[in-house]
């Protein structure tokens, strides 16, 4: 069981896509009323509010945590207890922030810990950027432990736009549509992880837009999040 000393936001659903920019604003307020940290792109704090109140005690790995990671840090704000490890390539060295969580230069696909080394991983806006799904579904198999649960963000629209000639990060840019993640979810149940609801694909609008957060012009979509548990 969790052992939080920190109020946490509500409940909210899970398998499912953003629905509106209601939804924004709310897990945006909620995170400042709760003292917790919101990410500098608002958007964003849709993921936070949603997983924050889910993240069990015992070690967890942020997979492609870029330059920080609002989730570990909201991790140490409410108590969950454990090691919090955020790794991406973009690191130029190791380091410990002030709170003890440890970003490393890692690839995510071939992490060197070892076998069921995690409770908790998450995979936060990672999957639109060139992942082969059964690599990343063998990996993240091999890092959880038994009941271990994995939590996935990704962009999402059906039909999904055209980014074919987008770069982002320098990296590919594809939004994931339905039968994407159908894809992802084959591919985890292959390594032992089972989504814990039926998906939701119902989308009411295109919430980021070029005028709002859509970092190309002409390109709209929303966001889908995903929780996975270990066999």
């Amino acid at each position: 069981m969790k052992k939080t000393t920190h109020p946490l936001p509500d409940s909210k659903p899970i398998n499912c896509a953003l629905q509106t920019m209601a939804e924004i604003n709310q897990c945006t307020e909620e995170l400042q009323n709760y003292k917790l940290i919101a990410h500098p792109l608002s958007c964003k704090n849709w993921d936070i509010a949603r997983l924050i109140g889910r993240v069990q005690d015992g070690d967890m790995l942020d997979m492609g945590s870029s330059g920080g990671s609002c989730i570990l840090e909201n991790s140490h704000l409410v108590g969950i207890e454990g090691r919090k490890i955020g790794i991406d390539l973009e690191y130029t060295e190791d380091k410990v922030s002030p709170e003890g969580i440890e970003f490393k230069k890692m690839d995510l696909m071939k992490t060197t810990f070892e076998d069921k080394s995690f409770q908790t991983v998450f995979l936060l806006s990672v999957l639109e950027h060139s992942v082969i799904y059964s690599e990343l579904a063998k990996e993240c198999g091999r890092l959880l432990k038994s009941g271990g649960q994995l939590f996935i963000t990704c962009d999402y629209f059906d039909p999904s736009p055209d980014t074919s000639l987008t770069k982002l990060y320098a990296l590919d840019w594809t939004i994931l549509d339905r039968n994407a993640i159908l894809r992802l979810i084959d591919e985890m149940k292959k390594e032992g992880l089972s989504i814990t609801s039926e998906p939701n694909f119902t989308t009411t609008e295109a919430v980021i837009n070029p005028t709002y957060c859509s970092p190309v012009q002409g390109v709209s979509y929303s966001f889908f999040v995903m929780e996975f548990k270990k066999d």
